[in-house]
């Protein structure tokens, strides 16, 4: 590795700050990125995280990834769970799954439709599901090193939250515009990154929109074996009562490739 990709590596894990309590909106990174082959494949991830002793905590995140191209077309599952204890009570218990078809119409223009479901307790939601499309162009067709997409499309959420006392508040389900943009690098045969950026305003009222960023490093350790950095922010305009408008939070595990 260079002088110059062993900076960028440490500029990238300069970037890992700590973790802050927040509210869980998930982003969908693993069913957006394209690998760029014709080859399906299967991506399982953990990391497990623990203390004892002034400090009694542990959490436990899994996902798994499938990627399925057949000719023009690919379809891509991808689901994640995170468990967690704090001072022997449960505060993390998050479960999400999101299901994509993409179709390419020629080497720069794909159209997409993906569904989602989700539930996190802890920031008061006890369900969301969502289904919706769009269409996806190649900003920077896809070279050796590098890659740009944006994608812009809409999709339709359904929401319900759990009741609290001293809230009043209830969600409805609305219409979103759906947008991202993705760029990937490769350092080397080993090292690799993308970053992904969500806006998300409903369409009814663009003051209600969702801000959503990841980046991820893949280290790979052998040609079944990363190590996978992944860094996660997320903001809600409008964010449930007691729920706080921004969480931000990061994780480091193996991802297994077969």
């Amino acid at each position: 590795m260079s002088a110059m990709h062993y900076r960028a590596l440490l500029l990238l894990l300069s970037l890992i700050p700590f973790p802050m309590p927040g509210k869980a909106i998930i982003n969908v990174d693993q069913a957006i990125v394209d690998q760029g082959d014709d080859k399906a494949s299967h991506t399982a991830h953990a990391s497990i995280d623990g203390a004892q002793g002034n400090t009694n905590k542990n959490s436990i995140k899994a996902d798994w990834l499938s990627r399925l191209p057949h000719g023009p077309h690919a379809e891509f599952f991808y689901a994640e769970y995170a468990y967690g204890k704090s001072s022997g009570h449960v505060d993390t218990n998050r479960l999400f799954a999101h299901l994509r078809h993409r179709t390419h119409i020629d080497e720069r223009w794909a159209w997409e439709v993906f569904t989602q479901y989700g539930r996190d307790p802890f920031a008061r939601l006890s369900l969301r599901v969502l289904a919706g499309g769009g269409l996806r162009w190649s900003m920077i067709e896809r070279r050796e090193s590098s890659a740009i997409y944006l994608g812009i499309g809409a999709f339709h959420e359904w929401e319900r939250l759990s009741v609290q006392a001293g809230t009043s508040d209830r969600r409805e389900s609305q219409p979103r515009l759906s947008s991202y943009l993705v760029a990937e690098h490769r350092f080397n045969a080993q090292v690799h990154a993308n970053a992904i950026a969500y806006y998300q305003p409903a369409l009814r009222d663009a003051a209600d929109y969702r801000l959503l960023a990841q980046g991820t490093l893949n280290i790979r350790m052998n040609d079944h074996l990363d190590w996978q950095l992944q860094l996660d922010y997320s903001f809600d305009a409008r964010p449930p009562q007691t729920v706080r408008p921004s969480d931000l939070r990061y994780s480091a595990g193996l991802a297994f490739h077969f």
